[in-house]
């Protein structure tokens, strides 16, 4: 992986090392509120994926294991080899699923931050004809390429709402950093490949059997706030409740990964829980120290 070439940042004065996976389209920007909370006990590793931000397009499929593999070897050249606590959100909860199965002997502890599951499929097998007409796989891959054919000037009117949101936690410097992220074609060409290799991805989690009997925490979000973030959309509230409870279901399922899987919920959270219940990940991290 000579010509790999991943933007990355450390911060925190803790001797426990952290390292966090963001999910599908997420950047640095997204954790500093929780960073502040916790950079006295541990050193935060923040990255962006390939793709992402200033980290290098690949030619390589974006499939969790390859993204495990590139993950892995920035490690390896920015010096760590004292065990970890891994974190992941969302998307980044099935690249992290991804890695320690690939590299169980370099973890001391696993956080799934309302994860992805690897039986994803079940969610979309259920009979939720309106969701799926805006959520489904093949929806969020049309959607981002339709993105990445569009210009700078059109994402940045696009994502403006976004930026808008973000100028609560950053400074002016780090608003202008946030607007290009989120202004550059190439990362809604990733994101679509990311999509596009979900099954793919999820399929080669399964078939590498056990996961490791390591500390596994599985925060979920609070079903009830989420429904209504779905019935806000115009989703029949019927849909909103099945999708809801088979979330939840595949949260409990992800609990059981390992004989010392726990699952814990963030009451009053959506799926951001890393900004809606900042305190429980705190909680959380501060228990595997």
């Amino acid at each position: 992986m000579k010509e790999l070439d991943l933007e990355y940042k450390i911060t925190g004065k803790g001797e426990q090392i952290l390292v966090i996976e963001s999910g599908i389209g997420g950047a640095f920007y997204d954790w500093y509120a929780l960073i502040n909370d916790i950079k006295e006990y541990f050193t935060i590793i923040l990255y962006n994926r390939a793709g992402y931000g200033n980290s290098k397009v690949l030619n390589q499929s974006r499939t969790t294991k390859n993204i495990a593999k590139e993950l892995n070897w920035l490690l390896d050249n920015i010096g760590i080899k004292d065990k970890f606590i891994l974190m992941g959100h969302s998307f980044g909860g099935l690249c992290v699923q991804q890695y320690v199965k690939m590299y169980p002997n370099k973890i001391k502890g696993v956080v799934l931050v309302d994860s992805t599951s690897y039986n994803f499929k079940q969610l979309y097998n259920l009979n939720i004809p309106v969701m799926n007409s805006l959520i489904s796989i093949d929806k969020m891959v049309e959607g981002n390429i339709n993105s990445s054919k569009k210009s700078k000037k059109e994402l940045k009117n696009q994502c403006k709402n976004i930026i808008s949101g973000y100028k609560k936690i950053l400074s002016e410097n780090e608003i202008v950093d946030c607007e290009e992220f989120l202004s550059n074609p190439l990362l809604y060409k990733t994101m679509a490949d990311e999509f596009e290799n979900w099954e793919k991805s999820s399929k080669s989690i399964k078939e590498m059997g056990e996961f490791p009997d390591i500390p596994l925490k599985i925060i979920a979000r609070d079903n009830k706030v989420a429904e209504k973030y779905w019935i806000n959309l115009n989703i029949p509230i019927e849909e909103a409740i099945l999708y809801e409870n088979k979330w939840r279901e595949l949260q409990v399922e992800l609990s059981k990964l390992c004989s010392k899987g726990e699952l814990i919920i963030a009451e009053n959270s959506d799926h951001e829980v890393y900004l809606d219940r900042p305190d429980s990940l705190v909680h959380c991290l501060k228990s595997l120290i």
